[in-house]
């Protein structure tokens, strides 16, 4: 069968995929097709938001990958969810929206990546939200079609832990994504009506529609077809049916941190001497595909109640759970509007730096340490580490799309990422003995109270931590010749052929990784159409 032609061709419908379809097709003149190995967005846990629970641990709508064994978290191997489905990640994911720090992008540009300062990807934020708070802010948009909204309600232990931070002098926030995200605050989420807005409801269904756009699901992504060293298509497994479409303008990898590098491997563009150690021809030697692999650890702090304020499940709380049913039901609020994870907050571990390097995830419910939900009644946070300095690899095994790449994230070695999440614990721990939180007599259960000792701790952090589901930097982005795109996202060593997702970070953001995907989906759409880029933001200051 004699491939189908289009001008471009999308490989992942994630985050930043479904935005490049969708704003790539505007132009009735270009023909575009995104692949996705993925089913349709149509599993009803997807669009009620506590659905993420199920999500995060089920099979429907992920990957559901596992790393290598990691040495420095006792050879353990951890649990890393990605997105399988329309929407990607944001059709999974806690639907938290959140930026990072300015100066999180104001390093990419001082690092050689003009375009990708604060300034210069602000309006690009701005032109994808839609806020339905900020509306006078210099910082959020109000006319994109993503959904940026507060919860419709919140749990009254959310504002609990945001007053125990204020009690302690570590601030509180209004906005995390108004300049400075320092302090404690209600997170906001991409939720419309109630419901999660995942980049394949904000953007992709608007665009279902027009003639211009083909979408093929359960196509699972081969590799690139090269003509010399131009990419002129994909080649892809359907119902165990080869099948490839050609791209008479670019190919696009949109496949995130893990499923990217490996289409570059299986294509031919890695390190020469692994890949020809494999069986593949190689197209272009770049031994950093795959390096540079940078992902948030988390480590968890928990405690369980016999109060019934924390959303949680026993005999006490079916009468609750009832009414959450019919209350969602009826006006799309409560219990099931929320992710559980409605507060959060920025600190810093010391003084001196510019910057927070940790992310408390405040847990309203009692958890397992992965987000499986226990029965009773609880309360907790996450501590997140913001900037690690662990670096790990997404390798391949064979040239088989069907084995799953190999990832390590190599956690925790380098030993001043665990000083600084034991630095956070210690901290976070002070906030849930102070009065607003200490009302609810939590008993500390994860690790336990009578766990002191900094050994003992960090010997726990090893055994217990896990991701926090930002994977990011396995195709990094800079101006010297090793690494593996340059600023405007095309792959280095060879013509049409750019990769647009969260491996292009040459570090990882301090904050989650939904927002500046969709972000760079909107930026490099521009650059795809040959707009002119949108003007750098006018800031105060």
């Amino acid at each position: 069968m004699a491939a189908e032609e289009f001008d471009f061709v999308v490989a992942g419908a994630g985050s930043a995929g479904c935005v490049l379809a969708t704003r790539l097709s505007e132009d009735p003149s270009v023909r575009v097709c995104l692949l996705e190995a993925g089913p349709k967005d149509k599993n009803p846990l997807i669009h009620i938001p506590m659905g993420v629970i199920g999500l995060i641990n089920g099979k429907a709508a992920n990957w559901r990958y596992q790393s290598a064994p990691q040495g420095a978290a006792n050879g353990r191997s951890i649990y890393l969810p990605q997105g399988k489905v329309l929407g990607g990640g944001s059709s999974i994911n806690g639907m938290v929206y959140m930026r990072g720090h300015p100066r999180d992008y104001d390093d990419w540009a001082e690092a050689g990546n003009p375009g990708w300062s604060y300034r210069d990807v602000l309006p690009y934020f701005r032109r994808s939200e839609n806020n339905a708070v900020w509306r006078n802010s210099p910082h959020h948009g109000t006319e994109g079609p993503l959904s940026v909204r507060n919860f419709t309600a919140t749990n009254e232990v959310s504002e609990a832990f945001i007053q125990s931070g204020e009690m302690l002098q570590l601030g509180r926030n209004a906005d995390f994504n108004g300049g400075d995200p320092s302090g404690f605050g209600y997170r906001q989420v991409t939720q419309k009506n109630g419901q999660r807005h995942s980049t394949a409801q904000a953007y992709l269904k608007l665009a279902l529609k027009r003639p211009n756009l083909t979408v093929i699901t359960g196509a699972m992504v081969d590799r690139v077809v090269f003509d010399g060293k131009r990419a002129r298509g994909i080649a892809f497994l359907q119902d165990g049916q080869r099948r490839s479409v050609t791209a008479r303008r670019e190919v696009v990898l949109s496949g995130g941190a893990v499923g990217s590098p490996a289409f570059l491997m299986r294509s031919g563009i890695g390190d020469a001497a692994t890949l020809a150690g494999l069986g593949i021809d190689v197209v272009h030697h770049s031994p950093w595909v795959g390096g540079n692999l940078q992902d948030h650890v988390t480590v968890p702090l928990m405690f369980r109640t016999k109060n019934t304020a924390p959303y949680g499940i026993s005999l006490r709380s079916l009468p609750r759970l009832a009414w959450a049913g019919i209350e969602y039901a009826l006006f799309r609020r409560g219990l099931l509007a929320s992710n559980g994870l409605e507060a959060a907050a920025f600190i810093r571990t010391d003084p001196s730096l510019e910057r927070p390097d940790i992310q408390y995830s405040c847990v309203v419910g009692f958890r397992g340490k992965f987000g499986s939900i226990g029965l009773g009644h609880g309360f907790g946070a996450f501590i997140v580490l913001m900037r690690p300095k662990s670096r790990g690899t997404v390798g391949i095994a064979t040239a088989d799309p069907m084995v799953p790449p190999v990832i390590d994230p190599n956690y925790l070695s380098d030993e001043d990422d665990l000083r600084r999440l034991l630095a956070g614990f210690r901290t976070v721990r002070r906030v849930f003995a102070a009065p607003p939180m200490a009302v609810y007599q939590g008993e500390e259960v994860m690790p336990g109270a009578d766990m002191k000792d900094d050994e003992a701790l960090l010997a726990w952090f090893r055994e217990n931590s896990g991701t926090a589901f930002h994977l990011a930097g396995s195709a990094r982005m800079g101006p010297d010749a090793d690494s593996v795109v340059d600023a405007e996202l095309r792959v280095r060593g060879v013509d049409g052929l750019r990769v647009v997702d969260c491996s292009v970070m040459p570090t990882v953001i301090g904050g989650n990784t939904n927002a500046p995907a969709i972000m760079m989906g909107e930026k490099i759409a521009d650059s795809l159409l040959g707009k002119s880029r949108l003007a750098p933001a006018d800031l105060p200051g």
